[in-house]
């Protein structure tokens, strides 16, 4: 009798496990398609004020650390050579990388900052509960074609919703990424330093080309 009672108690709790499963993985999706179009609203009003390119690399960099998650994108993209980096390095990457990031999409932005562009989620692919791929569309007055992305985003080890991809056009920009950095350092002998020394001297190009033509 006990052994039956067990056993039922124990293939309900089971069926309850797997009705309730994909429910929390749907509802994941949802509300990161609710976190996406947030960020993206905020990002885009951002962009559309009229300010100086110091400002809207400071709200940009607010933004971008907000809503994804940097340290993780950029241990991901420099792969192996990661675990063969020195502590100082692995510091000096990190904080390089951010600027990087920081300085290139803010330009990119700035470049349609006179246009009225809009994204627009359509829809999202709840892996599980704490995995998701929201899928959006970027529209520009310029174009007829809208520009197909999609954000993966997963939740933290606090619970935090972070941007971990972005692909476009089905070209995941992570990958793209660590094809180049592992190009540089590859180039450098298969020292860290190069891609340090590389992703400096880029960075400050480009804050010179946003200088100048805000001059």
């Amino acid at each position: 009798m006990m052994t039956r009672r067990f056993f039922a108690t124990a293939f309900l709790c089971f069926t309850i496990a797997l009705s309730s499963a994909p429910v929390m993985a749907k509802d994941f999706g949802k509300e990161a398609e609710s976190f996406i179009q947030t960020m993206a609203d905020k990002a885009m009003a951002s962009f559309r004020s009229s300010q100086d390119s110091q400002t809207r690399n400071i709200e940009f960099r607010n933004l971008l650390n907000e809503g994804f998650d940097v340290r993780a994108i950029g241990k991901w993209v420099l792969g192996r050579y990661w675990r063969k980096a020195s502590e100082a390095e692995k510091e000096d990457y990190l904080k390089l990388f951010e600027d990087f990031i920081i300085v290139t999409y803010s330009k990119r932005f700035e470049d349609y900052s006179g246009e009225n562009i809009t994204l627009t989620v359509t829809e999202s692919l709840a892996k599980n509960d704490q995995d998701a791929i929201v899928r959006s569309q970027i529209e520009r007055p310029q174009s007829s074609e809208p520009i197909l992305v999609d954000w993966r985003v997963k939740a933290n080890k606090d619970g935090e919703k972070k941007v971990v991809d972005v692909l476009i056009a089905g070209v995941s920009m992570s990958q793209t990424q660590r094809a180049e950095f592992v190009s540089v350092i590859k180039r450098g002998g298969g020292n860290v330093s190069a891609l340090i020394d590389a992703l400096r001297t880029k960075t400050a190009e480009l804050v010179s080309d946003v200088d100048k033509a805000a001059q």
